[in-house]
């Protein structure tokens, strides 16, 4: 007797279960040293508390513009704002080489060009602009009111 298709409710009540590998392929990823590729559900899950959770990496988090200000009543024991600035630097990038190290990619904003280099690109968009310049054609080429000359 030929089976009947399946009806929608049936359909959507059929779901793929992953089963774990065999204990022989478990042992020979263990001995090769493979690592499961990161999963959709590693992005969403919640890290918990890690050992950069202070006031510092709040910092870090934070614009600049919306930091506390720092104020140096004694400059023998206080920080100033550069060595504050170096420091965040500083726990930015363990923090990133950390993350890199296991495998996470982070993205960062590119880095602003220095006044130097601007000088250089003004000086090439201008250069741009004269070329640009001379090769326009004369507006009057193609002039329909050629009556209104000859009168003149």
């Amino acid at each position: 007797m030929a089976q009947k298709p399946l009806t929608y409710k049936q359909k959507s009540g059929i779901a793929f279960i992953e089963q774990d590998d065999p204990p022989f392929i478990k042992e020979m990823k263990k001995k090769m040293g493979f690592k499961e590729p990161p999963k959709l559900e590693d992005k969403f899950e919640d890290e918990g508390p890690s050992e950069f959770d202070d006031a510092q990496t709040e910092l870090l988090r934070m614009k600049e513009e919306d930091r506390p200000e720092v104020v140096v009543f004694d400059p023998e024991t206080d920080l100033s704002q550069e060595e504050v600035n170096k420091e965040l630097k500083r726990k930015q990038k363990e923090e990133d080489d950390k993350k890199i190290a296991e495998g996470k990619i982070t993205f960062k904003k590119p880095v602003k060009r220095s006044t130097v280099d601007g000088a250089e690109e003004d000086a090439r968009e201008e250069k741009k602009k004269k070329k640009t310049e001379v090769k326009q054609p004369e507006g009057r080429l193609l002039s329909f009111n050629c009556d209104d000359e000859e009168d003149e």
